[in-house]
């Protein structure tokens, strides 16, 4: 009961801070269950929470930016332009050099955190967060599948 409790809290905690410093676009109830299963997933402490969460926090905000970057860079303007035929071969290049230039940026990105995160958490946690992040969305992606199913019926 106790740990319920704890979890629960850190949950409340991490979710309104991520709400107050704007916390980006999103479900919010997406955002309180990803945090529930990341908190539960890591068996984070009550101190490991405390630090984890603001940065790792940080790093979902770039991460998002980074991504609507490359989106309205990249495939808003090739979708403009009337699809990948109608641009030119110097505007395809120019286009490649922009996504190199934001991968790149997600992969610094992505290290930056690691390299942060390490001084919080375990090595071992990190690598379980990378694990939990990747089943939370394949869960997420099969409540959609299955919302969807439903609504057809």
């Amino acid at each position: 009961m106790k740990r319920i409790l704890l979890l629960t809290t850190l949950c409340l905690f991490a979710f309104q801070s991520y709400a107050q410093r704007g916390g980006g676009p999103g479900n919010p109830k997406i955002k309180a269950y990803k945090i529930a299963f990341i908190t539960e997933k890591l068996n984070l402490s009550e101190s490991e929470a405390a630090k984890f969460w603001p940065v790792y926090n940080q790093y979902e905000k770039t991460k998002f930016s980074l991504h609507r970057r490359e989106k309205k860079e990249i495939r808003n303007k090739v979708k403009a332009a009337g699809g990948i035929d109608k641009i030119s071969n110097s505007q395809a290049e120019s286009f490649l050099t922009t996504m190199r230039d934001i991968r790149k940026a997600q992969y610094d990105n992505k290290t930056t955190f690691h390299n942060s995160i390490v001084d919080i958490l375990p090595a071992k946690k990190v690598l379980l967060l990378e694990i939990a992040e990747h089943e939370f969305n394949k869960r997420l992606m099969e409540r959609l599948k299955d919302r969807r199913k439903n609504r057809r019926r």
